[in-house]
């Protein structure tokens, strides 16, 4: 009677407790793991965001300077069309821009190193942390001299940066490619 009283009131063996723990051990694991994973995406996710904000707004700026030149070109109140000698983009075949991070500010700011496009690729180190090639090719008829034409040119802007993907310190080189067609004088 004694050894069935017993029996009914046993509660967990130790054995029981140890495997209990080691599967939560195992669990609480996995979570951790892919909690790190998680972390390593955003930050690769941050970066892709900003080179296509670099690329759109390189892109923009040339749209901009198209029409400029275009309206400049068909401007029906001037004999001779004005020459705009301040464009910065249009026109000029293969250019490369060079951008920055500063982490010292929240949000972080990614600003141009030069003021303008430059002739030669600027390589990615430090302080460099993206850098954007600009081709032009012309797709449309016309010529930029005689009035009342433009010129249909498809711009393309490849952004490449750094990006530490794996959590090692040992830094990829990603890309992003936009294109754009772009009417201007």
């Amino acid at each position: 009677m004694r050894a069935s009283r017993s029996r009914s009131q046993a509660g967990f063996s130790m054995i029981e407790m140890l495997m209990a723990a080691f599967i939560l051990a195992i669990g609480i694991l996995g979570l951790s793991m892919l909690q790190a994973m998680s972390l390593r995406s955003a930050r690769g996710s941050r970066s892709l965001g900003s080179a296509v904000e670099l690329a759109n707004r390189t892109l923009d700026q040339i749209e901009l300077e198209g029409r400029l030149s275009w309206l400049n070109l068909t401007d029906s109140s001037a004999a001779t069309p004005v020459a705009l000698t301040t464009l910065q983009y249009v026109g000029k075949g293969t250019q490369y821009l060079g951008f920055q991070e500063d982490t010292s500010v929240s949000p972080v700011v990614i600003s141009p190193v030069s003021t303008g496009p430059v002739a030669t690729k600027p390589t990615l180190s430090g302080a460099i942390r993206y850098v954007a090639t600009i081709t032009e090719g012309t797709t449309g008829a016309g010529t930029a001299s005689s009035a009342g034409t433009g010129v249909s040119s498809i711009y393309g802007v490849k952004v490449e940066f750094a990006d530490d993907v794996n959590g090692t310190g040992a830094l990829v080189v990603r890309s992003v490619n936009l294109t754009r067609s772009i009417i201007h004088g």
